[in-house]
């Protein structure tokens, strides 16, 4: 099996960037939704289709700005009203396109200082700009916060789409809840990776016991898949515990080409060879060399391999069209049925 997808993460229209904007209101008391645009994100989900993509890797909650109503201890009490009304408008796009979408939960931002999360005047009851200095380190890092997060976010989450829950309907449109990207920045004890905005770094520890939570969730209530985004070689090997009940493994690759031979370019290294014993997703790589590290992973044993980025917000800009389309030319049995229905008209 080969999973054909690709990073959305977000969605953009031209202007702006909607980081972690795309689920429910945010903190600065905007509501920009996919239900407030929902015609764009469909073309966009469309536009993926055609390319061939049966898999989207897309961001939800992000650093926190938006889709969670936080008390004043910083600690969640819900998730937003309007939350829902979008996921639900995005999986059914995703349903449309035929298209399953990987549910990025929390991106590392989460963790650093500088955070958003502006107050409420008390008097003008204007907002006023405020940062989290230590990010939202705290939901994580007390027992109390995880209970909140679990009892009030997660849970009602992972329900909602399964079986039996009030969008069981979509259930299958989710492949896979993706816990938290790209961890080995705010991790206290990888030092050589942690990042220095990172006030305030997770135990292992603590992050292994919300793993193996969270696996216990999802596979109680639904037929996703768990995982995590892990962004370095040199620390696949943890994710591949059988007590975090993590279902595949995913690494990030992004090769510094100021340091040939680095031990973190993946690139050439077969699936096998990385000593994990679960399938592993290429997550992340630069779009430009899609068409390279496509060949790659599918010969290499990979489970899927997800170029950065359809959104094309930042240096490594927009997928390269004419090279996904040799792609999906040369394996048409790994490819939506969008690009097959796009082809034969081209041929008739």
């Amino acid at each position: 099996m080969f999973l054909h997808g690709c990073n959305y993460p977000w969605s953009t229209d031209g202007r702006t960037v909607f980081y972690g904007l795309d689920f429910g209101a945010n903190v600065w008391g905007s509501y920009l939704g996919v239900s407030t645009r929902r015609a764009a994100v469909a073309r966009d989900f469309d536009e993926m289709a055609r390319l061939g993509f049966v898999v989207v890797r897309w961001f939800v909650f992000c650093d926190g700005r938006a889709g969670i109503v936080f008390d004043d201890r910083g600690l969640p009490l819900g998730l937003d009203e309007l939350f829902f009304a979008d996921l639900d408008a995005g999986l059914e796009i995703a349903r449309a396109a035929n298209i399953r979408v990987n549910l990025v939960l929390l991106d590392h931002h989460w963790f650093f200082r500088g955070v958003s999360q502006p107050l409420a005047d008390a008097v003008t009851g204007e907002l006023l700009d405020a940062q989290l200095p230590e990010g939202r380190a705290r939901v994580l890092l007390s027992e109390r916060g995880r209970d909140a997060l679990f009892d009030r976010v997660l849970e009602p989450l992972v329900l909602r789409y399964s079986e039996g829950g009030a969008r069981g309907d979509l259930a299958g449109q989710i492949f896979a809840f993706e816990f938290l990207n790209e961890p080995d920045f705010i991790i206290d004890e990888w030092e050589r990776d942690l990042s220095p905005r990172a006030a305030r770094p997770l135990p292992f520890g603590v992050l292994a016991d919300v793993l193996s939570r969270f696996s216990d969730l999802v596979h109680g209530s639904s037929r996703a898949l768990v995982t995590v985004g892990g962004a370095r070689q040199h620390n696949l090997w943890a994710w591949d515990d059988d007590a975090l009940g993590l279902d595949v493994l995913q690494l990030h690759a992004y090769p510094d080409a100021s340091q040939p031979g680095d031990e973190d370019d993946v690139f050439g290294r077969p699936a096998f060879e990385l000593g994990v014993r679960r399938r592993v997703i290429l997550g992340e790589f630069p779009g430009h060399a899609a068409a390279e590290y496509l060949e790659f992973a599918l010969a290499g044993g990979y489970l899927g391999a997800w170029p950065w980025s359809f959104s094309g917000t930042d240096a490594y800009g927009r997928l390269p069209v004419d090279a996904l389309r040799r792609f999906g030319e040369r394996h048409p049995d790994l490819v939506n049925t969008r690009f097959a229905a796009t082809k034969a008209t081209k041929t008739d």
